[in-house]
């Protein structure tokens, strides 16, 4: 079974990649691409589970 956190991850990572090509296309600027693939890939299912942990008391599925 797989956990929660692993299909937030897997979620977000998904998400990035187009995220990024868009940026990209839309402003041409690589640098902005690869801060919004760290922000959607990275930070945001950090957040996202920082959150959902804190609300399950801290339980980390495992």
């Amino acid at each position: 079974m797989v956990s929660r956190q692993t299909l937030v991850v897997t979620a977000f990572v998904l998400a990035a990649l187009p995220t990024a090509y868009l940026v990209e296309l839309v402003t041409g600027q690589f640098v902005l691409s690869f801060f919004a693939l760290l922000a959607v890939g990275v930070g945001a299912p950090s957040l996202l589970n920082d959150y959902l942990d804190g609300r399950e008391g801290g339980h980390n599925g495992a």
